[in-house]
C-alpha cells in the first residue's frame, strides 16, 4: 500500500503513525465492506479513485477558526503587543503556518494581528504562508469561502467584522485574505520558509 501511495501521489507514508495508518485504512475497508486487507489491496490497484480518497484520509484535514480560544487570547493579549511594541515603522510581520489544511488556522492568525495592530495603534505589512500537502485544501483556503458551521466557532463581532456573508456561506473579507499566501508544500521533502516572526504547528502537530 505504501509503495502504491508513493508511486500515484508522488508521497511517502511508510514513516506515518502506524496506529493513524492502521485506523484509516480499515475505516476504508469497513466503507466498502472489506474484512481482508488483501483484498482491499487489490481493490487499490484496480481504483485510482480509492487511491485518492484513502491518501487524502491520511492527511487528517481537520482544523477549525480559533481552536483552543485560549491559545489565541494569550497570542493577542500577552505575546504580540509585546513584540510588536519594538519592531520599527514599515517592519515586515512573517508568519509560516505549515500543514495549514483549508486556512482556518492561517486566517485566525490574521485576524488576531489585525485586531493587534489595531489595539497598539500601529501597522504592520503582514505576510502570512500557508502550506499544505493537500492542493484541494489549498484551493479551499484561497477562496476564503466556508460553511456558515463556522459561526460556531467564531465571536458574532468577528464574525461581522471580518466576514462577509454569501448565500450560506461566509467569506473572509479582502483585507484579511490578502494578508495571507498559500501554497502546496510537502514539509518533509521542500525547503522551509525562513526570517519568521511566529511559526504555528498546532495543526500540523494533530
Amino acid at each position: 500500500i505504501f509503495q502504491l501511495l508513493r508511486a500515484r501521489t508522488g508521497h511517502d507514508f511508510s514513516r506515518y503513525k502506524k496506529n493513524t495508518l492502521i485506523r484509516r485504512i480499515e475505516r476504508r475497508m469497513s466503507v466498502h465492506q472489506m474484512a481482508d486487507i488483501k483484498a482491499y489491496f487489490r481493490f487499490l490497484q484496480d481504483s485510482d479513485v480509492e487511491t485518492q480518497v484513502l491518501f487524502k484520509e491520511l492527511l487528517i484535514g481537520v482544523t477549525q477558526f480559533f481552536r483552543d480560544p485560549e491559545a489565541f487570547e494569550l497570542l493577542e493579549t500577552v505575546y504580540l503587543p509585546e513584540y510588536l511594541r519594538e519592531k520599527p515603522e514599515g517592519y515586515l510581520i512573517r508568519v509560516w503556518v505549515p500543514g495549514c489544511s483549508t486556512g482556518e488556522e492561517a486566517y485566525s492568525i490574521a485576524i488576531v494581528l489585525q485586531e493587534c495592530m489595531e489595539s497598539i495603534k500601529r501597522h504592520f505589512a503582514v505576510q502570512i504562508f500557508g502550506t499544505d500537502l493537500d492542493e484541494a485544501a489549498i484551493r479551499t483556503a484561497r477562496s476564503g469561502l466556508y460553511s456558515e458551521r463556522i459561526s460556531a466557532d467564531i465571536h458574532p463581532e468577528r464574525l461581522k467584522k471580518f466576514f462577509t456573508r454569501e448565500m450560506n456561506s461566509y467569506r473572509i473579507k479582502k483585507n484579511i485574505r490578502k494578508m495571507v499566501i498559500f501554497a502546496p508544500q510537502n514539509i518533509v521533502q521542500d525547503p522551509p520558509f525562513t526570517k519568521l516572526d511566529l511559526l504555528s504547528c498546532r495543526n500540523l502537530l494533530i
